[in-house]
């Protein structure tokens, strides 16, 4: 297979500035097509035409020809549509072919960076899924000369160098969208971020830094200016020193605005948060929190935490490991990118806010979110608590218990007095049962697992909390006193000193209610140990259908559109309440999270927009008095917002 170049190739008649790749796939646009760029020059005189020939499979498809005399130069931009199909790209000249491109495909393209966890080697030499002609990687053979192609991959002797998750990602999402899916790898084993950020100003394309070697690599692929898309994993080696941790957020910054200089066509990073480390370094939690945050810090960045997934040796991961992080990066790109509208709970739970309510410390993850407290676990003998690894001002005894309810986790304390901070997962791990962290974690319904943070602020007044005594000391053995002569019967005391026991209710006390981010929340007399089963059915009371199952006293339906009636009904084992309803229309404010299909929200008063619309994406939003477009707000090419003053007019 020849080995080729994007860059401008001279042949004895015609020089090329512009001409797809074989196996290429070109990134689709808003209008689900995508751009063939053909633009050279002829260099001999006693030419008389130049034309262009596209086919799809063996069907012409774009046929075009330019007259032309003396030397001249030409051009040509025909668009291909989207989609599971090959093109062949064709030029003559004077009828006579002289360059063409075959099995060109028109789908998405991801550019993947950082350093060896992105790239994910393990279990590769195992990895053996069907073959999927419409899955393509780019390999670069010299970055000196710019010469590399598009492979599919296990099609040819050549060994993917991709590793494992990019190739499990292109998979999950062609299969499931039906889109060729393309990928452009430049991830660097063991690169600290500064060795991933070291671009040089008068060359940025320099062969000879990590910066420079993946703009060539971007370059040689035909594409550097199409991607649209960026996966970003990385934080390891940074995580293991002190200073690097901490300087972690300036060289992240730096990297950002690179990418996005560079990249003139990036719509979004998916950048993913460390695991726990078994370096000593009690900055690497500041790390991962700085991780975390970045989605409210740069507007195109989404997150997801990689705490707690499986196959984890303290630094790599075995094949179900990154098997397991393609599937739910996946599960986000699918969401944002091609409009699945799944559940919010694909995202891992992130904390809003911490905060007391009556004696206990409530940690609040986002809405919607159903959070699990998890049960002790024993490895190697060892007891492994969540409370263990929850750390109040420091120091980890001072929880004693939790427990999930709704998107909430209670935690009772002892032992401090007016805390300011809660972090959750430790800095480092290694103990004499296990070299890395192999503990529980706190995760969602959907078993995502919950960002690890570090030093959040506790809001209100702390109550007095009560101090778990010290055992005494040699205590004194008990005195057993003489047994009385014919002791009285005992008799029960009164009143509520000793009651019946409780009552479980045959009748549930549903309440339905809709917040600021167009959720509906259900709450009723329940309780923490009994499993209650959640219906709903929508525009009509009849043919309810069972949505979900819970825990505790409330529940989040995030699967809800303004302008339609909702109809619950909550039961038990033994109770259930009657049908509620609730309209969703006009809105007081609006805090939109999360990207509807509705083409139009209004609110009464005010809406709050930190969405990103994709390319396809049109929307109005309306509010009587005023609309943010908050830091994480981005509007693609190609999509179609307005945003106006006036009155809620949902229908």
């Amino acid at each position: 297979m020849p080995i080729v170049s994007c860059w401008q190739v001279s042949y004895a008649q015609i020089s090329y500035q512009k001409f797809p790749l074989s196996n290429q796939v070109l990134q689709r646009n808003e209008q689900n097509e995508a751009i063939v760029n053909v633009k050279g020059l002829i260099t001999e005189r006693n030419h008389s035409s130049i034309n262009l020939k596209i086919f799809q499979e063996e069907n012409i498809v774009y046929d075009n020809t330019i007259n032309v005399s003396g030397v001249a130069s030409f051009e040509f931009s025909p668009t291909i549509r989207a989609g599971k199909y090959n093109y062949s790209v064709r030029l003559y000249l004077d009828g006579k072919e002289v360059k063409s491109a075959t099995r060109v495909a028109a789908g998405d393209v991801f550019l993947v960076y950082g350093q060896s966890n992105a790239l994910g080697y393990g279990g590769i030499n195992e990895y053996q899924p069907a073959k999927d002609p419409f899955l393509r990687y780019y390999v670069m053979y010299d970055f000196n000369n710019n010469t590399g192609e598009w492979l599919v991959p296990f099609e040819s002797s050549q060994w993917p160098g991709t590793g494992l998750i990019a190739l499990e990602l292109q998979r999950l999402l062609s299969q499931k969208y039906n889109y060729p899916v393309g990928v452009v790898v430049a991830a660097v084993g063991g690169a600290a971020i500064k060795a991933l950020n070291d671009r040089n100003a008068q060359n940025p394309s320099n062969p000879n830094d990590n910066y420079g070697k993946m703009l060539i690599q971007a370059h040689a692929s035909g594409l550097k200016d199409q991607i649209k898309y960026l996966v970003f994993r990385h934080g390891e080696s940074d995580g293991y020193y002190f200073a690097d941790s901490e300087a972690y957020p300036e060289q992240f910054t730096t990297l950002y605005n690179y990418l996005n200089s560079d990249f003139p066509n990036l719509r979004k990073i998916y950048n993913l948060q460390a695991n726990i480390l078994t370096q000593s370094n009690h900055k690497a939690g500041f790390l991962r929190d700085f991780q975390r945050r970045t989605k409210y810090l740069y507007p195109k960045i989404s997150t997801l935490s990689t705490v707690g997934t499986r196959g984890y040796d303290g630094l790599h991961y075995v094949f179900e490991g990154y098997q397991q992080t393609a599937f739910e990066l996946s599960r986000l790109i699918g969401r944002e990118i091609y409009g699945n509208f799944e559940s919010n709970e694909i995202y891992s739970p992130d904390i809003q806010r911490i905060y007391w309510e009556g004696n206990r410390l409530v940690l609040e993850f986002d809405a919607g979110m159903q959070m699990i407290y998890p049960k002790d676990s024993t490895a190697n003998f060892t007891l492994r608590s969540m409370k263990d690894y929850i750390y109040v001002d420091g120091k980890n005894n001072v929880v004693q218990y939790g427990e999930g309810i709704g998107n909430k986790i209670y935690l009772s304390l002892a032992n401090i007095n007016n805390p300011k901070t809660v972090s959750y997962l430790p800095d480092w791990f290694a103990d004499n049962t296990y070299p890395f962290y192999n503990g529980v974690h706190i995760k969602n319904s959907w078993g995502m697992r919950a960002f690890s943070f570090d030093n959040v602020q506790i809001g209100g007044q702390a109550p007095e909390i009560p101090t778990t005594p010290d055992p005494p000391t040699n205590p004194e053995p008990p005195v057993n006193p003489d047994p009385p002569t014919n002791p009285e019967p005992p008799v029960d005391p009164p009143g509520p000193n000793n009651p019946d026991p409780p009552v479980t209710p045959t009748s549930l006390d549903l309440t339905v209610s809709t917040n600021e981010e167009m959720m509906v929340k259900l709450t009723w007399n329940g309780d923490a140990q009994t499993k209650y089963h959640i219906f709903r059915s929508v525009n009509n009371a009849n043919n309810l259908t069972e949505i979900g199952t819970i825990k505790g006293d409330n529940y989040y339906d995030t699967q809800v559109e303004l302008n339609n009636t909702y109809y619950y009904k909550v039961t038990s084992e033994t109770a259930q309440s009657a049908v509620k309803d609730v309209l969703l229309k006009c809105l007081d404010s609006v805090l939109l999270k999360n990207i509807t299909q509705l083409a139009y929200i209004g609110a009464n008063t005010s809406i709050t927009a930190i969405i990103s619309l994709n390319s396809t994406k049109q929307l109005t939003l309306e509010a009587n008095k005023f609309i943010d477009l908050n830091p994480g707000f981005d509007a693609s090419h190609g999509s179609v917002f307005t945003a106006q003053i006036g009155g809620c007019k949902n229908e």
